[in-house]
């Protein structure tokens, strides 16, 4: 039997409340050890918390029980909320006077209502994915992009295509991986009314006639999503599918990583400047021993400079641990290839555990990189990727980074299929950079680097 989504939500608040309750009970608990009567407890103070707690939660959008709480970003996310509404309900105390917290009653609220509140999710988003029933996705096109949209779902329990919509009546009675594409020419908001369908995906690359128009905006009135192909793709897959997306659509899009916002213009900045220099400090030691390790194993400099394309297409020198032999590019630049065989034995080493790439750090330090952004191109590379791959020249619009969305999403790639595939990452990235996004994309790094998967 389906679940209905509003009384699921409505649990799914009711926990919260109770959770959060037990949280501020809980707290002066564990810091003093003695049980306290719940009437000294809560007050006024209490009554607050909860209310910001349950205010940003929604804000936040964690209360769509569609998404997966079993996952980093997740946390990352919860855990970013539930620290701003301590700090928030803090100095709102102070400001009107209520009762003050110590610092150590706050973080332990802090801490309790994380995991309790994540535990919660958990337990409910899991029970919620498993009792209902995929989405019912109507897609509007039967051409070339409702063929990826086919493509990108097949498999996902969550969503199922139950029918396309074209107005080529020479499609009207096919097929498209066993889902029938029907004609137009009926309304609209009829056929998601018949065929109960959840969500409407546009996959039309011609102007939509006005009474197809005037059927989504029915549908959209009937409680039904309707999405842009690319909008759609792009929440689903974490990537934005250049050969389907106009330039009107990017045109209009909400691009945060060229915002002016504090994070992009100052907390990044000054992230990057002080642990790349914490980094190098650190690091200091490994690559005195790499430095040995390389002159050892062969012959050549230990340092290798290779001009890359950085913010705003100007080209800077990259730096690296040399793990290839000398010259082993004098016939010119070629894409690297795994098992490389210009590779010495330490560059094998050293590629694997990724310590060739240490000396970035200090490209981040001096400004031409940051710790996540897209990776740098080469500039033999990049003048032919511009000619070849629609929206190349985007991904110059921020700083390249040492490690990026694209690298912990996709394997080691060296073509020009691969660079297409990684820029659709790259501009998912640029779209959606924020500080809870590099955080996420920096532990999924480390995780990477440690279990030793994606070396080429």
């Amino acid at each position: 039997m389906k679940l209905r989504i509003p009384k699921t939500q409505a649990y799914f608040f009711l926990g919260d409340v109770i959770l959060v309750m037990a949280s501020l009970y809980l707290a002066p608990v564990i810091r003093f050890g003695v049980l306290l009567d719940p009437m000294m407890v809560f007050g006024a103070s209490e009554a607050m918390a909860v209310f910001l707690y349950l205010l940003a939660l929604y804000i936040f959008n964690f209360y769509n029980l569609r998404e997966t709480a079993n996952s980093i970003y997740y946390a990352l996310r919860l855990a970013f909320v539930v620290l701003a509404v301590n700090l928030v309900a803090s100095s709102l105390f102070y400001i009107f006077h209520l009762r003050l917290y110590a610092s150590g009653i706050i973080a332990i609220t802090a801490v309790v209502s994380f995991i309790l509140l994540l535990g919660w999710r958990i337990a409910v988003l899991g029970y919620f994915h498993v009792r209902t029933q995929p989405a019912r996705i109507l897609v509007l096109g039967a051409g070339q992009a409702g063929m990826t949209l086919h493509e990108l779902l097949a498999g996902r329990g969550e969503y199922v295509i139950v029918g396309y919509v074209d107005d080529d009546e020479a499609k009207s009675g096919t097929f498209i991986g066993g889902v029938p594409v029907i004609e137009s020419s009926g309304c609209l908001g009829s056929l998601v009314k018949n065929l109960r369908i959840d969500q409407v995906v546009v996959a039309m690359t011609h102007s939509i006639r006005a009474d197809v128009f005037r059927g989504l905006v029915q549908a959209k009135f009937l409680g039904v999503d309707v999405f842009e192909m690319p909008t759609f793709y792009e929440r689903v897959a974490g990537k934005i599918p250049v050969l389907h997306t106009s330039e009107m659509w990017l045109g209009y899009a909400d691009i945060s990583g060229v915002k002016r916002n504090i994070y992009n213009y100052r907390l990044k900045k000054v992230f990057d400047k002080l642990f790349s220099l914490v980094g190098l400090l650190l690091a200091a030691p490994i690559m005195l021993v790499t430095a040995i390790l390389i002159k050892l194993g062969s012959p050549g400099t230990v340092l290798y400079k290779q001009k890359r394309v950085g913010w705003d297409e100007r080209e800077f020198e990259l730096y690296k641990f040399r793990s290839m032999h000398m010259n082993a590019e004098e016939n010119g630049a070629v894409w690297a290839q795994v098992n490389d065989s210009r590779v010495t034995w330490v560059g094998n080493v050293i590629r694997r555990l990724r310590i060739d790439e240490i000396p970035q750090l200090w490209n981040v330090l001096m400004g031409d990189m940051s710790f996540v952004g897209p990776r740098p191109e080469r500039p033999e590379f990049v003048r032919d990727l511009m000619r070849e791959i629609p929206y190349y020249s985007l991904r110059h619009a921020v700083r390249p980074g040492i490690t990026g969305w694209a690298q912990i999403n996709y394997p080691y790639g060296a073509s020009r299929k691969d660079a297409m595939e990684k820029l659709q990452y790259d501009l998912y990235y640029i779209k959606n950079m924020s500080m809870i996004l590099d955080l996420y994309i920096l532990l999924r790094t480390a995780r990477v680097v440690l279990s030793g998967t994606g070396a080429r």
